[in-house]
């Protein structure tokens, strides 16, 4: 199917591309007006062209928008070869000396007084336009009617809801088969003749595409009773490929080849674990029993949920009857129609309720039909609207995922182009496949999909895409980390039919079976989904000359494979997506200067040291991704003619020396994750990217190397508003003298570091004994959603910050690590859940974490010289600051607390602990830390722990997990067997798998017995 929305892209994106200034400079003024004035009449007629396509089914339309399309893209890759020449000049006239920059000038006026080259570019133009008018003169032959321009985009850049929600909605409808599955998981099913066999059981849930099938199993997975019940629990997504290697290294969650051997004996052996295995297709009866005796290794009670459409897949697995996932009831369709349909808060119209009950029925209960329907017409209250999806032919069809489909498909074409045109390209991707944001958006710009909006940046209207499209369910399972730094989502497998349907001609996903016959010329992405690709399929992508996309999905790829890609480069003149990960070496890179197009490049996990300078001829380059090159020592020295770079990432490449000079002329730059300093003069120094917007991650490397000059010049990040995760390093040297430290707090001042949007910041190495002035000068207080704060290697550091009242009041992850000087933290941390100390540190510092009112995870490590970890405030050097101190919280909300290589500790409470709980009234409570549900203490070979310290732990109750081991002297002889008494109890309690022990005790009989608990 040919889809007009395509074609309004490439021809939304030309016609004020030949219009711009710059069709006079090239002295082909009237082409180029006779073009733009073909593009635009046909372009009026894409919107009856697509009508007559879809509705009337008229092939002679669809061959006529078929040719438009090829013609279009000719079009655009000329336009393509001038903006090149037009970067390529702009770069040459940057770089000229004085001397010859007036002669540049004057080449760049008479850029083709190349014969040769004017004469190619000319017969093209000629070329395109000869197609164009025949394919204007054919409008005459099938009626077609210019048509207003799409008024969905003026809604789109206008009306746009800011106030949508992304987070899952409620769950209709399931709540009976939630406990029905639950009931037969828990062997709880009573009323049912299901009996669930003492061997690996396997209940399957049965249904077509949309009832809800993943939803009623994430339900399952995620409730309390039955994670109580199984450890450990695995989820794997199967989808298309059934591969039992696959399988196991999901179950493992390793990278490489799978061992059975460790999955058996290590994972799964002698435990009662639940396995989902989610959308299988696979039939091959042999298959599913080669699988099912790898995971046969479990406990009585071991379960596997698979989900499936196919009722024949369900027979082969089951060992229970398998469970029928039915439609919704038309009241429960109705209410997740309503919720999706109607904002929170805003009005409902009866006469839209009545209409909107009617669809929910017709919708016959797929929960999938529902929320896209009700999504699309979220979006307005016009009634007229809300009759024509009712009234739509399209529910006369019977229910079958092929009708699901095409209900699917008109809430599609409600979408504006724009729109469209993205959601369609996710065809790129294997059905399943987390969809980063980032990386998403960046793929719609490099094929130019993405629609300028005045006064906004093309990556924030591609967010604003990304969201409508998961408003209005076209993608689900939006995910970010806790940060919402990182986003994801994914489509369902329906949608993902939607999407290769409309791009069947454009899209190509090769795997392992299949060949290279289904690569024809007219295939613009090509994705590869093998770990093994040989140089003679890379040989068949050359007959796809007009390839605009390659994807390699896979680590275990023949190298040589990239090699070839790169060295048939000239085959693929017009490429503009190339992603690579892995395998990826110098001398191939060469290769890629004829790449010209090129606008997105990863090559991320390459044992490369260096990049060839070629690399900065690719002008159009707007993303690079060299992630994870742990080898890479340096960037070419002339980076800065990449003019159009927009995303550098740079991230966990450690072997980095230094920035070549130049970057701040890279204008466009959003995204630099790595930012390293040199030691020499012709190395890039910090104050070069003082003016750019940096955005999202930014690591600054070896800080202590900032010149007097750079900072005089100006290294202040005041401007960069826009980071939300920032690292600053200084070189960790030992040698910490005072001129050092006051180099450091020079430096540390000098960056003005914004601190209004960080939600992470990790600073290491800095020398100084005050922390940076802005750290504590922010307004209306410091640091208002930073969560998590890391340092490391500050010898000399006193305090986090001035105590202020309003500091840090969201953060929740604190991470210290050598900072043995630092005091305590500030009184008011009314978040800070999770701390964790590495090394050496104060007693101030232990005291006031101590006070935390809401801690509930401490891990101590490595503290080798303390004897007592928790000091009371009696013991402390300045007992005036007691008023400062505070009281100790005694852990009250503390849930996990691990201790881990403390060589010399012996006790972890000193003696005034019972004055501490008297004050705070905690004396009579069951124990000093009433909520610990886990504790481990390993390699702590002083350590002594009294019977009344172990019930301050509160072991008879709260507590679920416990490890402890090479701890020999952890338990008194005088109090051994009451430590036993109570440890085995606990043990019977817990169970052998969330209970290891391991003490090494001195016994009267002059030799040591091991006593196993």
């Amino acid at each position: 199917m040919v889809d007009a929305a395509l074609i309004n892209g490439l021809l939304s994106n030309l016609v004020p591309l030949i219009k711009d200034e710059f069709s006079l400079f090239w002295r082909f003024e009237n082409e180029f007006q006779k073009l733009s004035s073909t593009l635009s009449s046909i372009s009026a007629l894409l919107e009856d062209a697509e009508r007559k396509n879809i509705r009337e089914k008229d092939k002679q339309t669809e061959d006529w928008l078929r040719k438009l399309k090829h013609v279009a893209y000719e079009a655009r890759d000329i336009m393509d070869e001038c903006t090149f020449e037009d970067l390529r000049l702009q770069v040459k006239r940057r770089n000229a000396s004085s001397s010859t920059r007036i002669q540049v000038t004057n080449f760049i006026t008479h850029p083709f007084s190349n014969t040769k080259m004017r004469l190619k570019i000319g017969h093209k133009i000629k070329d395109v336009q000869e197609k164009l008018d025949q394919i204007s003169s054919e409008r005459q032959k099938l009626h077609l009617r210019e048509s207003i321009h799409d008024s969905k985009i003026d809604k789109f850049t206008s009306n746009w809801r800011e106030t949508m929600s992304l987070s899952s909605s409620k769950v209709y409808g399931r709540d009976k088969e939630k406990k029905q599955i639950i009931d037969i998981l828990l062997n709880n099913n009573t009323s049912s003749t299901i009996n669930v066999s003492k061997e690996l059981s396997v209940l399957p849930i049965v249904g077509i595409g949309g009832l809800g099938k993943t939803t009623l199993a994430q339900m399952v997975f995620n409730d309390e009773k039955v994670s109580k019940h199984f450890d450990p629990k695995i989820w794997v997504c199967v989808s298309d490929e059934f591969n039992i290697k696959l399988v196991i290294k999901s179950i493992l969650e390793e990278k490489g080849e799978p061992c059975l051997e460790e999955l058996q004996k290590k994972k799964l052996s002698g435990k009662k674990y639940l396995i989902v295995l989610d959308d299988v297709w696979n039939e091959d009866e042999e298959a599913w029993a080669q699988l099912r005796s790898v995971l046969d290794c479990g406990s009585n009670g071991a379960f596997i949920l698979t989900t499936t459409r196919k009722r024949n897949v369900a027979r082969i697995m089951k060992t229970i009857t398998h469970f029928e996932l039915l439609s919704l009831s038309d009241d429960d369709c109705w209410l997740l129609f309503e919720q999706r349909s109607f904002m929170p808060e805003t009005p409902k119209p009866p006469k839209l309720i009545d209409i909107g009950k009617e669809i929910a029925k017709k919708c016959k209960g797929v929960p999938l039909v529902a929320k896209t329907l009700a999504s699309q017409l979220g979006f307005t209250s016009d009634e007229k609207e809300w009759r024509r999806i009712r009234d739509s032919e399209i529910w006369e069809i019977s229910q079958n995922e092929k009708s699901i489909l095409s209900i699917l498909r008109l809430s599609y074409y409600d979408l504006s182009y724009h729109l469209r045109r993205c959601f369609v390209f996710c065809a790129v991707f294997p059905k399943d496949t987390v969809i980063e944001k980032e990386r998403l958006i960046q793929l719609w710009m490099a094929h130019g999909l993405i629609p300028a909006v005045k006064n906004q940046e093309v990556e924030d209207v591609g967010n604003t895409i990304w969201k409508e499209l998961c408003w209005r369910s076209f993608f689900q399972d939006e995910k970010s980390d806790r940060y919402e730094i990182y986003e994801t989502c994914k489509m369902h497998d329906l949608m993902h039919d939607l999407t290769q349907s409309v791009m069947k001609d454009e899209c190509y996903m090769m795997n392992a079976n299949s060949s290279s016959d289904g690569l024809g010329r007219k295939i613009r992405h090509l994705t590869v989904l093998v770990d093994k690709l040989f140089k003679t399929s890379v040989r068949s992508f050359k007959e796809t000359g007009g390839l605009q996309s390659i994807i390699l999905i896979g680590k275990y790829y023949d190298p040589c494979v990239t090699k070839e890609i790169f060295s048939v480069g000239k085959g693929f003149p017009y490429l503009r997506v190339l992603e690579l990960k892995g395998h990826v070496q110098y001398e191939y890179l060469s290769y890629g200067k004829c790449l010209k197009h090129l606008k997105y490049l990863d090559i991320s996990n390459s044992w490369i040291t260096t990049l060839p300078n070629s690399i900065c001829n690719l002008l159009n380059l707007q993303t690079l991704k060299l992630n994870n090159c742990s080898e890479l020592q340096s960037l070419p020295r002339n980076m800065r003619d990449l003019i159009n770079l927009r995303h550098l990432y740079l991230e966990d490449c450690d072997g980095l020396k230094y920035m070549p000079r130049g970057m701040g002329q890279l204008k466009h730059l959003k995204t630099l994750s790595l930012f390293v300093i040199g030691n020499k003069k012709r190395d890039g120094q910090l104050d070069e990217i003082k003016e750019l917007d940096i955005r999202g991650t930014l690591k600054i490397k070896n800080l202590e190397r900032v010149s007097d000059a750079s900072i005089t010049r100006g290294i202040s990040m005041a401007k960069k508003s826009n980071i939300n995760e920032l690292e600053l390093i200084w070189h960790y040297e030992y040698d910490d003298n005072q001129t050092k430290s006051n180099r450091h707090e020079k430096i540390g001042e000098a960056l003005e570091v914004s601190t209004e949007s960080l939600k992470k910041l990790r600073m290491s190495g800095y020398k100084g004994v005050n922390p940076p002035k802005w750290v504590g000068m922010s307004s209306p207080f410091p640091f208002p959603l930073l969560e998590e704060l890391t340092i490391g290697n500050m010898g000399n550091l006193r305090e986090l910050v001035s105590l202020s009242p309003g500091a840090f009041p969201n953060l929740c992850k604190l991470n210290i690590s050598s900072c043995p000087n630092l005091g305590a933290l500030p009184p008011h941390l009314a978040a800070l859940k999770q701390v964790r100390v590495f090394g050496e540190c104060s007693d101030e510092l232990l005291h006031s974490i101590s006070n935390l009112s809401v801690l509930t995870h401490l891990y101590v490590d490595y503290i080798n010289k303390r004897s007592v970890l928790f000091p009371s405030s009696s013991t402390l050097a300045d007992n005036n600051n007691e008023a400062q101190l505070g009281v100790r919280s005694t852990f009250q909300t503390l849930q996990c607390l691990h201790i881990v290589h403390c060589r010399k500790l012996r006790r972890l409470f000193d003696e005034g602990m019972k004055e501490t709980l008297k004050i705070s009234g905690c004396e009579n409570q069951q124990g000093l830390m009433n909520s610990l549900t886990e504790l481990r203490i390993l390699n702590c070979p002083e350590l002594m722990i009294s019977v009344e310290e172990f019930e301050n732990f509160n072991i008879n109750n709260s507590l679920q997990r416990l490890w402890i081991t090479d701890c020999p002297k952890l338990v008194s002889s005088e109090e051994v067997d009451d430590v036993m008494t109570l440890l085995r109890s606990l043990r019977t309690r817990l169970g052998r798998e969330k209970f290891t022990v391991d003490i090494l005790l001195d016994v009267k009989e002059e030799e040591q017995s091991i006593v196993a608990i």
